[in-house]
C-alpha cells in the first residue's frame, strides 16, 4: 500500500488542516515535538481503513466540542487507487 493523501476533519487535535499530499514521496518521517499530533496521523489512518484506533470510542477520536468529523485516505495498490472516507455524526456537544 502506498499512501498518496490524507484529509481531516474535527479528528482529535486536528479540526480542518490542510490535506496531507504524499505522492511523490519515497520516504517521509513524521518529526515534532510531544503531542504534536504525530500519532493522531496515524490514528486517522487506521481509523479510516479499519473503523478502530487507538481510543476506546469513536467519540474520544472527534476534536472538542466538534458533532461530525471526517478522515478520507487515499492510497495505492496493486496500480489501483483507493480511497476510504469514514465518518461520524453525533458525537458530544
Amino acid at each position: 500500500m502506498i499512501p498518496l493523501r490524507l484529509e481531516l476533519q474535527n479528528f482529535l487535535t486536528y479540526k480542518t488542516p490542510d490535506p496531507l499530499d504524499f505522492s511523490g514521496l519515497h520516504v517521509a518521517c513524521l518529526t515534532g515535538d510531544n503531542g504534536a499530533g504525530k500519532s493522531s496521523l496515524l490514528d486517522a489512518i487506521t481509523w479510516a481503513l479499519w473503523g478502530r484506533a487507538r481510543a476506546k470510542t469513536d467519540d474520544e477520536l472527534m476534536h472538542q466540542g466538534a458533532t461530525e468529523m471526517r478522515v478520507a485516505f487515499s492510497f495505492e495498490l496493486s496500480e489501483q487507487v483507493y480511497q476510504v472516507i469514514r465518518q461520524k455524526k453525533g458525537g458530544k456537544r
